[in-house]
This record gives structure tokens, sequence and C-alpha cells, in this order.
């Protein structure tokens, strides 16, 4: 308790020095207004950089939509520089002496001459230009189009360095994207994938990617990341109001209605989109197909708690697009409002609902036991989503910004099916209810050019309640069993944060005091394990007072980058009957090392240490019924879980000659881990987890590059990565096994920028795994795929093809499956209207098998396909 007087009053001290900042300084400032010298209009969005005598960057900003700009003049300098700086006007330098007065505003103001040469570098190869200055790298999209694009995502998937997972989430030059901006301003906020799956890519002028993307832009130069931002820059005069209302109409009574608009001003950037088909066509960033990951919970994952109920059991190898069907209804609101030049609102409101009847059947067959199961999965699947995000921002000062950022996501999930264990029929429903409410609020002071001051607090929390009821409909004295659970976890944290830019580099210093609440508590009326418990009620606190402290440091062609968090840890569990009491002082330090080798390449070093604890689903002891054969339970006893990191890489971006190269060696190794324990019979899956000493380890080995190959006018992409793990596990209470899984991954992209109208793209994935446990048989299958399109572009007219070629099972040959797709587009002169022929699933394939193998087992997976359907749509364009 005194522990914590002490903190709270450390940051009372801190935040009355923040509010008093203002009194400590004597302060200079210089405004004033950019216009164009030819049309005299503003200009929005100039950079504006301070420098001294000798070239050195002292402080930058950036006018906001009215082209006006109010910077600090920096107080241990009497003469400075003012340079401005935007791609399409040429740059301008002024100098300026300070005058001896106290609290002294200058006026600046600058008419630039418009140019179209002022980056850098300029790249030109086979007519596809990109432009490069400082963190920034420009596409001009005209140069990447082939006609045959229907949404941002479709675009960005063309462009050098960038890559696209499953789910939508963006990478560049190997660094995630944290935002995707629309003339520099961010509408969508984690949920970027509403705006590049359903944006026209024909009303974007330029694509910029920001590398070291700084969201706070107090914090510009100050604190350094390794977030990276893309930023759709419109096209003017083409971008007030647009959109589209797109029709489709198919046999089998398939349909896609869409519409979209988006609404552009100084003050207003606004969008709308309305989905409804049947035809496996998902355009929001909620996934309830498979498992891959939804790209909305990616930043939230340490504050929400589990849902056993939506999991899946599709583990496909296919697209989404092909399994099973739906009914699926989506619209999302999203609006950017500057009321003023130091106030702005965004609020994002998202609303889904969906039918899906997705058919799994399992056969399952045990290594070195003579068992064999066979699961049938018929299910009727209905979520909905209901989502509403809010960010107020105001600067009630230049060097002040206040941001207040909440959510709240109500989804609810029921499910029904027919499953069959076996030669038994049960009938099962589940229902879940998943409530999240996060807000965040932080206030930013720029005390000075080279240092700020941060408070932030945060508060979330997350209750799932759960329901599963099932019963043997084979047998009439068989009643229902039901499993009741719910999961909650509360967290609270406050912080002050002091930043400060040295010559060299720049630090962070971080107080603050965390607070976690966890409880699970469920029942059930399971009688077949006399000797467990049917009930959970656990309770789980962590209450810690952290200090972080970040430094990077650079000298010539090295940086160094020093992380440490050092925290107060007070662990409090109730488990049932059992309590658990720890009170811990705990170090996770981080080192990483570079060195530029080149201006184009880099080595780097990283060693880490990360002290964590036990997930909540690992501490209940009691039983937790997810489905008619499988149980889970816990063994528990508390441990921290430590992991020692090491990662070494080098890599090379140079986009002047279009080639990329990444390689890289990760190594990790965890003493306590979770060890499970199964228990395998006919009718029922027992999985006990048991937290112990297993020093388990992983190797994981990449190489990853991309050229442009003039010549044949063309884009390789290769990609290889092999992972070994080293892990342990016991099968129906025997000895612990020691088992090694290894897996290389295969990827070879082709893709062809031909100037005529035909072009291919081709992608090549072979994967082998193979599992092997001490004193046993090695277990070892390969999957291939290759996914091959002609693209037919002639004016007005474009043609796609599309074979994708699967086989789950090199040796066998019995598990291999094509599927064909074919698009026809014309649009009309006046290019208003669009007309789409689509064929999906050409060769009317009904269902696809998968092989998949453990160290103890080989399934059989065969999935349900939504048959050949031909749709005709009409697209209106606003």
């Amino acid at each position: 308790m005194n522990t914590i007087k002490t903190t709270l009053k450390a940051i009372f001290i801190m935040v009355f020095l923040f509010l008093n900042s203002d009194n400590l300084f004597s302060q200079h400032f210089i405004s004033g207004i950019i216009i164009d010298n030819q049309s005299n209009e503003k200009l929005p969005f100039v950079n504006i950089l301070i420098k001294n005598n000798e070239n050195t960057i002292l402080s930058y900003t950036t006018c906001n939509e009215n082209g006006t700009y109010l910077i600090e003049f920096p107080s241990e300098y009497d003469e400075i520089i003012i340079e401005t700086s935007i791609l399409s006007h040429k740059s301008s330098l002024k100098k300026l002496q300070k005058e001896k007065i106290s609290k002294k505003t200058y006026i600046v103001n600058f008419e630039l001459e418009e140019t179209i040469s002022t980056l850098e570098e300029v790249i030109v190869k086979s007519k596809k230009p990109i432009l490069i200055k400082n963190d920034t790298t420009v596409f001009r999209p005209n140069n990447f189009k082939d006609g045959t694009e229907r949404d941002v995502e479709d675009l960005l998937r063309k462009l050098p360095g960038i890559n696209i997972a499953k789910n939508g989430s963006i990478t560049f030059k190997g660094k995630r994207v944290t935002r995707v901006l629309l003339d520099n301003d961010n509408l969508f906020d984690d949920n970027y994938t509403i705006g590049t799956r359903n944006i026209d890519p024909e009303i974007i002028e330029e694509i910029e990617a920001i590398e070291d993307y700084q969201k706070n832009p107090l914090l510009k130069g100050i604190k350094n990341t390794e977030d990276v931002a893309l930023n759709l820059t419109l096209k003017k005069g083409k971008t007030d109001v647009s959109g589209d209302i797109n029709i489709g109409l198919g046999v089998e009574n398939k349909y896609r209605l869409m519409s979209n608009i988006l609404s552009i001003s100084k003050k207003i950037k606004g969008f709308g989109l309305l989905n409804y088909n049947n035809i496996n066509q998902n355009v929001s960033p909620y996934n309830f197909v498979s498992n891959n990951f939804d790209l909305s919970k990616i930043n939230e994952l340490r504050f929400r708690t589990n849902n056993y109920l939506a999991s899946n059991n599709f583990n496909i190898l296919i697209p989404e697009e092909y399994v099973g069907s739906n009914n699926n209804l989506f619209g999302s609101f999203n609006v950017l409002n500057k009321f003023s030049n130091k106030t702005s609102l965004r609020i994002n409101a998202n609303y889904l609902t969906d039918n899906l009847e997705l058919n799994n059947t399992t056969k399952t067959n045990f290594n070195n036991i003579d068992l064999s199961i066979t699961n049938i999965y018929d299910q009727n699947k209905k979520p909905k989503v209901n989502v509403l995000d809010y960010e107020l921002i105001h600067r009630p000062k230049q060097n002040s910004i206040l941001n207040v950022k909440g959510k709240i996501d109500y989804t609810t999930l029921d499910i029904n099916s027919f499953s069959t264990n076996n030669n038994s029929v049960f009938r099962e429903i589940k229902k879940s209810e998943d409530l999240f409410i996060n807000q965040n609020i932080e206030y930013t002071n720029k005390l000075n050019n080279n240092s700020a001051f941060q408070l932030v607090g945060k508060l979330s929390k997350n209750t799932i309640p759960q329901e599963l009821d099932f019963n043997n409909i084979d047998v009439t004295s068989s009643g229902s069993i039901n499993q009741d659970a719910k999961f909650i976890k509360n967290s609270f944290n406050i912080s002050s944060k002091y930043l400060s830019k040295l010559k060299n580099g720049n630090y962070s210093l971080s107080l603050g005091i965390k607070s976690e609440k966890n409880l699970l508590t469920s029942n059930n009326d399971i009688v077949n394990f006399n000797h467990f418990s049917n009930n959970n009620d656990v309770t789980f606190r962590d209450n810690n007072l952290y200090f972080d402290f970040n430094y990077l440091f650079k000298i010539n062609k090295w940086r160094f980058v020093f992380e440490n968090s050092l925290f107060y840890s007070d662990v409090k569990i109730n488990n049932n009957s059992s309590s658990t009491k720890n009170k811990k002082i705990i170090n996770n330090p981080s080192l990483t090392t570079y060195l530029g080798l080149t201006k184009h390449s880099n080595i780097y070093i990283n060693y880490n240490i990360n002290n964590r604890l036990p997930e909540l689903d690992k501490m209940y002891s009691g039983l937790i019924q997810i489905g008619n054969r499988s149980i889970l339970s816990n063994t528990f006893e508390f441990n921290r879980i430590r992991s020692e990191n090491v990662s070494i890489g080098y890599k090379i971006n140079d986009f002047y000659n279009l080639f990329q190269f990444n390689s890289y060696f990760n190594y990790a190794k965890v003493n306590y881990d979770y060890l499970n324990t199964l228990f395998i019979e006919e009718d029922t899956s027992l999985n006990i987890t048991n937290l112990e000493k297993l020093d388990n380890s992983n190797y994981r080995l990449g190489i990853e590059t991309e050229k442009y190959i003039n010549f044949i006018k063309s884009t390789i992409d290769l990609k290889s990565t092999l992972t070994i793990n080293n892990y342990k596990n016991t099968l129906n209470n025997n000895d612990i096994r020691d088992n090694k899984s290894q897996s290389l991954l295969l990827k070879l992209d082709i893709r062809t920028g031909f100037n005529n109208k035909l072009n291919f793209e081709n992608s090549i994935v072979f994967q082998n795994n193979s599992f092997s446990t001490e004193g046993l048989n090695q277990v070892n299958f390969s999957t291939f795929q290759n996914n091959f399109s002609t693209k037919f572009v002639n004016d007005r007219f474009n043609f796609i093809m599309e074979a994708k070629y699967f086989d789950s099972n090199l040796k066998t040959r019995n598990n291999s499956f094509t599927f064909l797709d074919a698009i026809f587009n014309y649009v009309q002169k006046n290019e208003k209207i669009e007309y789409e022929l689509r064929f999906n699933n050409l060769l009317n394939r009904k269902f696809f098998e998968e092989l998949n193998s453990t160290d103890y087992s080989t399934t059989l997976s065969t999935q349900t396909l939504l048959e050949r359907y031909f749709l005709l749509s009409i697209r209106f364009k606003i």
C-alpha cells in the first residue's frame, strides 16, 4: 500500500509540473501562411522544418488544411533556417534571427513554386515510377494498374514491398501497417480493411508508404516507431462525392447487393457501405468461417478473454469463399469531422449478421493406438456483431493534444448443429455473448522541441457468458448435458511518461500502475468423470507497479535500441478451494543492434527476455465441455513462463533497383511451458494441461526476396521458411514424449507486367510437415498448391481466368482438387455503368478433402463447398 501511495505521489508531482510547464519557459513562436505563387491558393499539409546553420533538423511540424502553421523557436539558438517541404512544390528557405524579448511571435509566410521533380530519387522501371524521399515511398497507381482492379486491396497487391495476409492485414518492407489514411486523415483506424476492400482504386492519385509513422504529431522526431501508414491521396475534383451501386443476380438464387459512398470536404470525410449477399463474399473485418484471426482484434488480445464456443472446426487450405454457404448483411458507417483546427471527432459504426451453413467431416486415426474416430459436424452458425468506435482529438494549445478513444463491441453467436461421434448422433446448441468495452485517454504536452510529457489512462472490460447443450438423439433415455461458463476480464492502467530527444538518439521513461482482474465460473452435469469437479470458480488478480525505460542511440552506421520493463507484481489466485499468492520484482529487458552496411542494407541482432503469467484458461481444475466429445481441464500449479529469444537478420531494401531481400534466424527457449496430457477414447477426448518445467525450444529460419526483372517485364517474389519445434506431451497417461515438428514452406510468385493486353500471374506453394517422437516412426506429409490467372484487357473490356490446384498429400495423389473461376467485365464509354459476368467453381466441386497430421494422429478432413454459380452484375458509378 505504501508503494502505491508513493507512486501516486510521484505521478501527481509530474502532472503538477506538466500543468505548470508553460511558466517554466520563455517561449518564442513562428507562425505563417503558405500559398501557391501562381494561384494564390492556400497549400495544406506542407512540412515545416526548423534547422540550424549546420543543416541539422531541430524541429518539425505540418501546416493545417488552411495552409497555416505554428511552431516554437528553439530556445537555445539565436539564428535558425526555416524550410518548406512538399512533393508538389519546390522547397523554400528563409533565415530568422531571435530578438531579445520574451515570448515573441514571428510571422514568416511562404509563396511556393509548383514542381514535379522535388524528390531525391526517381525510379522509372517499365513505366512503374516509385518516388522516395526520407521515410516516405510514393507509388503512382496508374503505372501499376492493368484494369482488373476492383478495390484498393487489388491494387496494393501489385505494389513492390507490400504484402497482404488472408485477414487483410498489410505489411510494407516486413513492417506492419497500422493505419490506412485518406488524404492524411485516419478515417478507419484499426479496421482499415473496410476501406481497402471496398474503395474504388480509380479515385486514388498516389499511395504513400510512410515509415516511422507517428500517429501523435507532437511526438514526431522525439519518439521512433516501427509502424507504417499507407496514405491514399485522392484525385482532386473527383472525390467530393463518389461511390457506386452494384446489383448482382445469378442462377440457383444467388445474389449480391452492394452500395458504398465516399464524401470528402475540407471538414468532413465520410464512407458508408452496405453489402448483402449469399455468395460467400465477406467484405467485413469479422471472420466466423475459419481460424484466420480477425484484423479488428489484433491490438486487443491482451484485454480480451476466452470464448471456447466461438472456436472453429475448420482449418482450411482453400480460400474461405469456397466453403459452405452464407446469407450475409454488413453495414459500415465511418465519419471524421474536423470541427475546427483544434478539434476533430471520428465515429465508426459496424453491423454484421450472417447465417452460415457449414459441413465438416473428419476421420482421425491415432498412431500406435488401435483407434479410429469419425466426426461429422453439420452447423448452422448465426453471428451478430455490433461495434461502435470513437475518437475525439482536441488541441487546447499548439503544443498539447488530448486524445479520447473508445470502443463498444457486442457480439452474439448462436450455433445449432447435428454432430456425429462415430455411430452416435448428437444435437448441439451453443450460445455466447461477447461484450467488450475499451476506453483510452491520452494527454500529451510538448515541453519544447526536444521533449514531451504524457499522461495515459486505459480502462477495459470483457465479459463472455457461454452455454452448451447437447444430447444423444439416438438414445431415448438420454438426457441433455449442459455446460455453462462465464469469463470476465477487467483491466485498468494509468501512467505518466516523459520523452526526450538527444543529439544522437532519444529516450522515454514511463511510471505507472496496472491492475487486472480475471474471473471464471462454470458448471456442468457431466457424470463420466467422478474424480474431477464439475464446477469452476477462479479469481485471478495481478496488481503491478511498473517502470519502463526505452533508449535509442545512434553513432555512425550503428543503432542501438535498449528497452526494459521493470515491475513489481502482486498476484493472487483463488481456484475453488485452493489459493496462491506471489509477490515478485520482474525484469523484461530487450536489446537490438543495427549496423547499416550500405544505404539500402543492414544487419540486426535482438536479444530479449520475457516473463509472463499463465493464462486464465489454464488455471481452472474442474471440467469444461466444449463439444459432444471434447472436454478440457488443468492440473494447475503457479509458475511464471520465462522465454529467451534471439533474432539475427540481414535486410536489403533497394527500391531504386526494385529489389528486396530479407533473411532471418530466430531462436526461442521456454523454461516452464504447458504439457498437454491427452486421454483419447472412442466417445470422449480429455485434454488436461499442466504447467511444468519442460525447456521447450523453437527455431525459425527464413529467406524472402522480391525482384523486378526488366527484360522479361516481371516481378518475382520468393519466400522460404523452415520452422523446428521441440515440445513434450503425454498420451493416455503414458510417459512424457519428446516430440519434434518440422515445417518447410516454399512460395514462389511471378507476376508479368507486359505492355500488351495479356498478362499472367502464378503462385506456387509447397509445404512439407514432419512429426517425430522418440522411439516411434516419423510422420511426414507434403502439400502443394498452384494458383494461375491470366488477364486480358482491351480498352473497356477485360477478362480474368483463374485456375487453383490443391493437393493436401503428395504421397497419395488422392487428395488433389482443381477450381476454375472466370470474370468478364465491360465498362460503358461514359464509364458510369459497368457490367460483370462471374463464373465461380466452374467444375462444380462439391467437397474438398485435406489431410493433416500431428505427432499422435492423422486426420482426413472433408469440407462441403459452395456449388457452382453464375452471377450477372450491373454497377452504377456516382
